[in-house]
């Protein structure tokens, strides 16, 4: 695809027009969403003349045009319009109506735009065609299922199709590093791509974690602790192994250092000073990590592994997103904020979880009557209860504790980020965890050199 297609010079002075024309309006004004349409209707006659008996243009009826930039040429059954319900992997330019860029997923737009962050990972966006998802666009959704694997279109909807009076906030759009858009204002969804389309995404997830612990690590699934995840000790093993958990012990302390990434390598948290400075070129998070592993909660992927561990060990540990954060995946951060705060990123997650859990109820529903009659549903809705489960108590139960929220992290009070890494729903990852010997908290030159 080629992300640097310019609107003319033609397109923008129009568009510059649409803009000063609602810009003016008072969104509080009845009139303002008919205004919004008309200023849209000139738009459309000036730059696309005769767009109306155009087939590679729609118009829908609540006033999103859709044009189509190329063709999908793909053969069966991938030329067929995708429908509500599927999971598409997509990729996407938004613009304000004066040709500037607001969000990307590109990483060479987002350099020369000035918004580039080492912290963000610059992939396809991946997301539930489903209606009454609050996360995805009326306008994104009425293109989506309007295209093809393979189609480019370029979107332009009123701002009551996109985020309404509310607008897109630069600092919870949930990609780092970008620029937010004001609301009561048409927008442009440009290069609109539609990359793949999974029916069954769970599916799909555990194949990518069973190929890549066969073909990195050279395991099969006879070695996995449980289904969809692996561990493995790496090399050099101390000479006696004494266990981090003790019987008996009303709590357990592990000290280590750890480096979490994707599949394809892409490092999104760390506490090691150089593997930092190699992924982001500065040190955000210093010295070992100490965790209570009896009292504050951790992302079950990594916790299955500690659990096993033992003090000088050095774990690598692989897992589906079913022990990592789920189908709603993890919002990034890109201000300053307690991670205790709950307000945005824990909202949002639960959100999330209200989406998302339609599709979980359809496609795995409990027992034999779940996903294709293989009995898939009684085990995912297991798979995933202790993720889900919560986020509904937290915000179903107005006197629930900090305790009970959900978080996923470790509890640290008051800490302090200033941007993390956007983690996709469905996305496996990976550990590596250095446990420190005899558990000392002390920083060990070794552990921080890798």
């Amino acid at each position: 695809m080629n992300f640097f297609r310019q609107i003319s010079t033609t397109m923008l002075a129009a568009v510059a027009l649409v803009a000063m024309a609602v810009g003016c309006a008072k969104p509080a004004t009845g009139d303002y969403a008919e205004l919004e349409d008309q200023s849209l209707r000139a738009w459309m006659d000036k730059n696309y003349p005769g767009w109306e008996s155009n087939p590679d243009v729609k118009r829908t009826d609540d006033g999103v045009y859709i044009l189509w930039m190329e063709r999908s040429s793909l053969p069966a059954p991938a030329d067929t319009i995708v429908k509500e319900g599927n999971w598409v992997r997509i990729d996407y330019t938004g613009r304000r109506l004066n040709g500037d860029i607001f969000y990307t997923r590109n990483a060479e737009v987002a350099k020369i735009q000035g918004t580039y962050s080492r912290r963000t990972h610059y992939v396809d966006d991946f997301v539930y065609l489903y209606a009454d998802n609050s996360l995805l666009p009326k306008g994104t959704f009425q293109a989506l299922t309007n295209m093809k694997v393979g189609d480019m279109t370029r979107v332009i909807m009123p701002s009551g199709m996109y985020k309404g009076s509310t607008g897109y906030n630069e600092t919870n759009v949930g990609y780092n590093g970008q620029w937010g858009v004001d609301g009561s204002v048409p927008v442009i969804i440009d290069s609109l791509t539609i990359r793949e389309v999974s029916e069954d995404p769970i599916t799909l997830e555990n194949r990518l974690v069973n190929n890549y612990a066969a073909d990195r690590w050279r395991l099969n699934e006879a070695d996995t602790i449980s289904k969809g995840l692996y561990m493995q000790l790496m090399t050099p093993a101390p000479f006696k192994r004494d266990s981090v958990i003790k019987a008996g012990s009303t709590d357990s302390l592990l000290t280590c250092y750890y480096k979490g990434y994707f599949l394809d390598g892409f490092v999104f948290d760390s506490n090691i000073d150089s593997v930092q400075m190699r992924a982001w070129g500065e040190v955000v998070n210093e010295g070992p990590m100490e965790w209570n592993m009896k009292e504050s909660q951790m992302i079950e992927g990594f916790k299955a592994a500690c659990v096993r561990a033992c003090y000088g060990d050095r774990l690598r540990v692989v897992f589906t997103s079913a022990y990592g954060y789920g189908i709603s995946g993890s919002a990034a951060r890109s201000v300053t904020q307690s991670t205790n705060d709950d307000s945005s990123d824990a909202m949002l997650e639960y959100y999330n979880y209200l989406n998302y859990y339609n599709y979980m109820n359809n496609m795995y529903g409990g027992g034999y009557g779940g996903y294709g009659g293989y009995g898939y549903g009684g085990y995912y809705n297991d798979y995933y209860s202790s993720y889900y489960n919560p986020y509904y108590n937290y915000y179903g139960n107005s006197s629930s504790s900090d305790e009970e929220s959900g978080s996923l992290e470790d509890d640290k009070e008051e800490a302090k980020v200033t941007i993390t890494t956007e983690i996709l729903p469905f996305t496996p990852l990976v550990f590596e965890i250095w446990v420190c010997a005899n558990n000392g908290s002390q920083t060990d030159p070794d552990h921080n050199s890798e």
